[in-house]
């Protein structure tokens, strides 16, 4: 069956070819002189930021294969497995990213001269979005789809991650520092804004071809809910008020 080059995925395939970008083309030198003026508060809550980042980033492109494979599964609807093979090559352009910024600008190894931030990985990367996807090798029908689906791009992208940005922004743009950062967080937010819209497409096309995947849709997001508020409300509990650079949890939750 020939591609039809007007749908959603073949647009957005091209969206992304005309934005996409080379971690290693970022200038962190001045990063490394404003990391050094930070006191060790706001250091500690930025580091664990981007190591959060990387490790979800990280998770992504372990996690995302089995998607593809149950749409090449299903057959049909080789735009959508083109559009998840340029995702997973944009997750480990993120993942490159960050284990770059974390090389040139930390003054020290992690986890040798400088410590691994406080806490464990959220459970939405150590175990929800691992089983969703996971599921998918031995279960490819629509409802196990859905619920991948909802895990990853409603969830870890489109709640995590857009809190995420706001943390970084919220800490830089007032200040203006961090000029690399800031840069690769935002060409990662354009990257994963299509990637939230894919997933709301693919929702609602199988929403479409199959309607009673709507309640495993509402149901998903629903079971969902206290793992999302908890991840949400833990962002600064390792932290006396006033927070680092202002923060509120409530703005957050």
């Amino acid at each position: 069956m020939p591609l039809d080059f007007n749908t959603f995925p073949m647009q957005e395939i091209r969206r992304g070819r005309e934005l996409c970008w080379d971690p290693h083309a970022i200038d962190f030198s001045r990063d490394k002189e404003d990391w050094l003026n930070l006191n060790d508060d706001e250091r500690e809550l930025l580091l664990g930021q981007v190591f959060g980042f990387l490790i979800g980033e990280r998770a992504v492109a372990h996690d995302l294969a089995p998607l593809q494979g149950a749409l090449r599964f299903e057959r049909g609807h080789m735009d959508e497995e083109m559009y998840i093979t340029q995702q997973l090559f944009e997750e480990t352009t993120h993942v490159e990213f960050f284990q770059r910024w974390m090389d040139e600008v930390l003054p020290g190894k992690l986890g040798v001269d400088i410590p691994y931030p406080k806490g464990d990985a959220a459970p939405i990367f150590k175990t929800y979005l691992p089983d969703a996807m996971n599921a998918l090798y031995t279960d490819r029908s629509p409802e196990a789809q859905m619920r991948a689906i909802v895990t990853y791009h409603q969830i870890v992208e489109g709640i995590f991650a857009e809190v995420g940005y706001e943390v970084f922004y919220g800490a830089m743009d007032p200040r203006g520092i961090l000029p690399g950062l800031r840069e690769g967080v935002r060409n990662i937010q354009k990257d994963e804004s299509r990637h939230i819209a894919f997933g709301t497409y693919l929702a609602q096309r199988i929403i479409r071809d199959y309607p009673q995947t709507e309640e495993i849709f509402k149901d998903t997001m629903d079971a969902l809910l206290d793992v999302t508020l908890d991840g949400m409300s833990r962002l600064f509990e390792h932290f006396d008020e006033p927070y680092p650079f202002g923060f509120k949890t409530e703005t957050f939750v």
